[in-house]
């Protein structure tokens, strides 16, 4: 069970029309209306202030009146209630999903072009994180080759960056040492570790990336609509989250190199252009 992080799920919210209930009522015989969503939760409104309380977790029905899909939302957490007239507005963080889950909220979100590009421009990646369990694999043997080759590359990415994590323990050390005896150059320290730093988050980042459209990739659903619904979700995340070479290594990758030279060639592409 993957629990995300409330305060990293922050992507843009959008007016949409939907209804809620309770994961028991199938056949939405009270519903709430649904007010917005994002990639990462909802609000709809409620007569009572009682019917939720911040930090409940809930199970939810959700329906996208624009398509009639329903899909349930196992575990979300109310994060507030704001009055609004005589009704409240109840806001809630998606705490977890699995696969189907995610595919649905995220049709119910993009609805757009234009939607998609402002979503994503601020969208994290533990937005498209879900859980393994009650997630189906794929069963095209197509989606877990371009999974292995997501990975090749992460394990490639993460070899040829560890000279450059080398150099930079290098000059915190040489920093150290020139230190000894006399007075530290505490400035000359921070900027050492600044870099180390910005390394560290670059390479986290990017290998995660990597990783996760892996996961994406091999939980890639059978039936056709959804097939396609979840490719566009994989392009847009690619587009999001990889780096400009991880994505031009990639599409080497796919012509037959290996990651090693997928990752070589990009560089010196980029560096042409």
């Amino acid at each position: 069970m993957i629990q995300m992080d409330l305060e990293q799920r922050q992507s843009s919210r959008f007016l949409r029309p939907f209804l809620v209930t309770g994961n028991e009522d199938e056949s939405f015989s009270a519903p709430f209306d649904g007010f917005d969503v994002n990639l990462t939760g909802l609000s709809f409104w409620v007569e009572e202030a009682d019917f939720f309380l911040p930090e409940q977790q809930i199970s939810l029905r959700i329906k996208n009146t624009e398509t009639d899909e329903v899909y349930c939302l196992e575990s979300v957490e109310v994060v507030h209630q704001r009055a609004e007239g005589d009704r409240f507005l109840c806001g809630c963080h998606i705490v977890q999903v699995t696969s189907a889950q995610l595919l649905s909220h995220h049709r119910t979100v993009m609805t757009d072009e234009k939607t998609a590009l402002v979503s994503m421009a601020d969208s994290k990646l533990s937005e498209f994180d879900f859980i393994e369990d009650n997630s189906s694999l794929s069963t095209d043997q197509a989606d877990f080759q371009e999974a292995s080759m997501a990975l090749n590359l992460a394990v490639s990415q993460l070899k040829s960056s560890r000279n450059w994590g080398h150099i930079l323990l290098q000059d915190i050390q040489d920093t150290i040492d020139s230190a000894q005896g006399t007075q530290v150059d505490v400035e000359a320290l921070k900027q050492v570790l600044n870099r180390f730093s910005e390394y560290y988050d670059h390479m986290s980042d990017t290998t995660i990336a990597l990783g996760m459209l892996a996961k994406l990739l091999a939980h890639t659903p059978e039936q056709p609509e959804d097939k396609s619904s979840w490719k566009t979700l994989i392009s847009d995340f690619e587009t999001r989250f990889l780096t400009e070479q991880q994505q031009i290594a990639y599409d080497f990758m796919h012509q037959g190199m290996s990651a090693d030279e997928a990752l070589k060639m990009a560089e010196e592409y980029i560096n042409r252009l």
